[in-house]
């Protein structure tokens, strides 16, 4: 299966090449999958970008010294700050290269996108709330357990509740 399916993308890719590849919606899964992964790094990237300018100018609320409760909710209201910009980065890439738009209005389709992105996101962020107030690990290892917890369920509510026709 996997094999067949590395022929698949090999194929479209030699045929069609680099670009045509990169904008067509239409890809065989492991092109479409792996450029939702691209866009997903970038939103990623976005995030943690906004956590960490949040971070760098108010380290007041992110300070060693405050107690582990206080800064799980500095952690929670800071991941839903940075929420906003990475997903509406991640929305525009992928309506732009991955899923094929027009099941649903495009008001429609980003409301749909950002509940089930605040779904994942509420469900990602009672991870990080309970390492913080239950383990001493570092705030990089929470952030990162946060973001693949979100992740995990976007892809398959993305292209079959969203964005499939």
């Amino acid at each position: 299966m996997i094999q067949r399916e590395l022929g698949k993308a090999w194929d479209f890719f030699r045929d069609k090449g680099f670009k045509k590849t990169l904008l067509s919606r239409e890809a065989p899964f492991l092109i479409q999958f792996g450029k939702y992964g691209v866009c997903g790094v970038i939103s990623v990237v976005v995030l943690a970008l906004v956590i960490y300018l949040g971070e760098a100018l108010f380290p007041r609320f992110f300070s060693g010294d405050l107690p582990d409760r206080t800064l799980a909710w500095n952690t929670a209201i800071l991941h839903f700050i940075a929420f906003v910009p990475s997903n509406f980065v991640a929305y525009g890439l992928n309506r732009w290269l991955v899923f094929t738009p027009g099941r649903h209005t495009a008001k429609r389709e980003l409301t749909l996108f950002t509940l089930i992105s605040l779904l994942s996101f509420s469900l990602g962020e009672v991870l990080p709330f309970w390492l913080i107030n239950n383990f001493d690990l570092p705030r990089p290892v929470v952030h990162f357990s946060f973001i693949i917890s979100s992740a995990m369920v976007n892809f398959v509510c993305r292209k079959f509740l969203v964005f499939e026709k």
